[in-house]
């Protein structure tokens, strides 16, 4: 009897995990995959800010206006800053809010229609910091 057990042991399969076919498996998913995705070299995504009509028709002397010029320089109420900071703007916003001697005033972002956007939030920002809520947003072709 021992050695039929002895004949059996020896014929048994073991079971073998063949890796060949599974890296095969792996390597044209990972050809698939690389042959369709698409890559973008491009840092930024231009935007083109829409031009606004209903912005001329607002009084200048009810408004403060900072104007972005394609450069990114800033003006507040047609006065050039230096420094173009959302502090230095928040500190500029505020002067001429105290120079009106009101307590809410909209602020309209007069932005040229090839700024940078970052300029654009940057100016949102100054307003936030400055404590002002009614911001409006226009585009310009050419500034001032």
């Amino acid at each position: 009897m021992s050695s039929i057990l002895l004949k059996r042991r020896r014929h048994r399969y073991e079971a073998v995990l063949e890796l060949a076919p599974l890296i095969d498996v792996i390597f044209l998913l990972l050809i698939f995959f690389m042959v369709s995705t698409t890559f973008v070299a491009t840092k930024d995504i231009p935007i083109k800010l829409p031009e606004s009509i209903s912005a001329d028709a607002e009084s200048k002397l009810e408004t403060l206006v900072i104007t972005i010029d394609a450069r990114g320089g800033f003006a507040v109420n047609g006065s050039v800053l230096s420094a173009s900071g959302a502090d230095e703007i928040a500190d500029a916003l505020l002067q001429r809010k105290q120079n009106r001697g009101v307590t809410s005033v909209p602020v309209r972002i007069d932005g040229h229609e090839n700024v940078d956007y970052q300029f654009v939030i940057r100016a949102m920002d100054a307003c936030r910091k400055a404590g002002f809520t009614d911001i409006r947003l226009s585009t310009v072709k050419s500034v001032n």
